[in-house]
């Protein structure tokens, strides 16, 4: 099954823009759905962007782009939300000469989590995640909804046949399916892990998926040149 092409789901693109090429620290930035923010923190190519809302997420840099002096309000919205703890007081609470206020000065956030995996030579991701404590090796699918389990990958993860009702279907390449929903207690990749994901285990499949209902719990997850990067 082909592996679709990753990003966040309506995000305009960033064709045309000038788009970063690093994470510098206290850059208003606008990101690929629009949003102004600052930029907190930065690890590698992943850029930690705070919002007026006071959220945080992260961003491959490239899919930011310096923000227009219009959204400048957004970005005093940011810094007014930002906790103590990452303002220096020393800048914060000294005019600068001629009673202008000095700059504010972020200081790094924690590091952000990721990890990165190579296309093979069809283009496809595979890796393997811990279900349940076993090893089982999928293929990353975006247009899986649901994480599907072969039915021989189920019973290695403590999932027995007797535990399995087949009463959904979906359609797939090789034409109707058999499914019986399920409930992975934990599902971890190197440092990561996710408990109580929903998943499929599929009859007579041989490949396990890693879909959406997995995916979409990560704070980001993107394709670019070859390689997944995803965040958490």
């Amino acid at each position: 099954m082909a592996l679709c092409a990753l990003g966040l789901a309506g995000a305009p693109s960033l064709a045309g823009a000038q788009a970063l090429t690093d994470c510098p620290v206290g850059q208003m930035v606008t990101d690929r759905e629009e949003k102004t923010g600052v930029i907190v923190s930065g690890e590698s190519k992943l850029c930690q962007v705070k919002y007026p809302d006071g959220q945080v997420y992260g961003w491959i840099y490239w899919n930011l782009r310096p923000a227009a002096a219009s959204a400048k309000s957004a970005a005093a919205a940011v810094d007014a939300k930002l906790p103590t703890a990452a303002i220096s007081p020393s800048a914060a609470d000294t005019p600068a000469a001629g009673g202008v206020p000095a700059p504010t000065i972020l200081r790094a956030a924690p590091p952000a989590h990721t990890l990165v995996y190579r296309t093979d030579l069809r283009g496809q991701i595979t890796l393997t995640a811990i279900v349940n404590g076993a090893p089982i090796r999928f293929l990353v699918d975006t247009g899986a909804t649901l994480v599907s389990l072969t039915p021989e990958d189920a019973r290695a993860a403590g999932i027995g046949p007797g535990e399995l009702r087949f009463d959904h279907r979906s359609q797939t390449a090789n034409g109707t399916a058999r499914n019986a929903l399920v409930t992975l207690r934990e599902v971890r990749i190197e440092q990561l892990s996710i408990d109580n994901v929903p998943a499929w285990v599929t009859e007579n499949s041989k490949l396990s998926l890693l879909g959406m209902s997995f995916l979409k719990r990560l704070k980001s997850f993107e394709m670019r040149e070859g390689a997944l990067t995803i965040s958490w």
